[in-house]
């Protein structure tokens, strides 16, 4: 297996061949510029390194390992890039979905998960490659749009059957291509590549978690400073008492947020703000 299928190649192959052209239009290059400055602001910026480090931190783990090949980084850094990192970053959004986590990893396990290994390890001749992917790109956009409005509703049936049937045929390729070159390829290469998105999926669990959990943090305090008064030591001991209280768990962040900080307001004692805890702590003890 190469470091690049033909597949990655062809890719990159647009994706330069786009941006070169976005670089000629001031506009998009302008747009371009602003969004990366958005980029590396630190809210987004230390997250962003924090993730990275984490996985690296994972690949010396794995580098001690028998079965480590080099090969592998490639996908560990498509891993990362383009599910790892906006898994995390949509942790942090103002509400996650039940089951998020949970998700996350039966995500890698469905059947769809094995056919997008399974065409992206046996890919075709980088001329094949180059005509496939636009015909694919133009009809699934083509579907996409169709989906939006109801007098297109005829025009995104056809389409559908055109993407399935594009699918099927690039899968039946695929699996021929397989069949024919199955004795060149290592078996502990493919379950390796395969399982490594599983394996970052449950190693990425605690660290996601930890986003969604500093951003609900974060959204709690400042609700509750709108109702305390400027004393920084009290303010202090009100998120030590409530930090202590909910400590990981983010349904009781969020419980408490919702149902608990509207009892508080600026003038109150701190026996009153102790008895909001309390109650707090006798709800969630049932």
């Amino acid at each position: 297996m190469w470091i690049f299928s033909t597949r990655e190649i062809a890719s990159l192959i647009y994706i330069l061949i786009f941006i070169l052209y976005a670089l000629t239009r001031k506009k998009v290059k302008d747009s371009a510029v602003n969004v990366i400055k958005v980029a590396c602001t630190p809210k987004l910026l230390i997250p962003f390194i924090v993730m990275l480090l984490y996985a690296s931190f994972i690949v010396i783990i794995l580098t001690k390992l028998s079965f480590w090949n080099w090969i592998y980084l490639k996908d560990i850094i498509i891993w990362v890039l383009f599910a790892g990192v906006p898994v995390c970053f949509n942790a942090v959004s103002n509400t996650i979905k039940e089951h998020y986590f949970r998700n996350m990893i039966t995500d890698n396990i469905k059947f769809a998960a094995l056919v997008e290994f399974f065409t992206g390890t046996f890919t075709f001749s980088l001329i094949i490659e180059l005509i496939i992917l636009p015909v694919l790109t133009f009809f699934i956009l083509l579907q996409a749009v169709s989906e939006y409005k109801e007098e297109n509703k005829s025009a995104h049936k056809v389409f559908n059957w055109i993407v399935a049937i594009l699918g099927f045929l690039i899968l039946g390729f695929t699996i021929e291509t397989a069949i024919s070159s199955y004795k060149s390829i290592e078996g502990t290469q493919i379950i390796v590549s395969f399982c490594l998105p599983l394996i970052f999926s449950f190693l990425y669990l605690p660290i996601a978690h930890g986003f969604a959990v500093y951003a609900k943090y974060e959204m709690l305090f400042i609700r509750m400073s709108f109702k305390e008064p400027k004393d920084k030591k009290v303010r202090w001991n009100h998120r030590r008492k409530v930090i202590s209280t909910c400590k990981f768990s983010y349904n009781k962040i969020c419980m408490f947020s919702s149902e608990y900080v509207k009892n508080m307001y600026v003038t109150m004692k701190d026996n009153e703000f102790d008895a909001i805890i309390h109650n707090f702590k006798v709800a969630n003890s049932k």
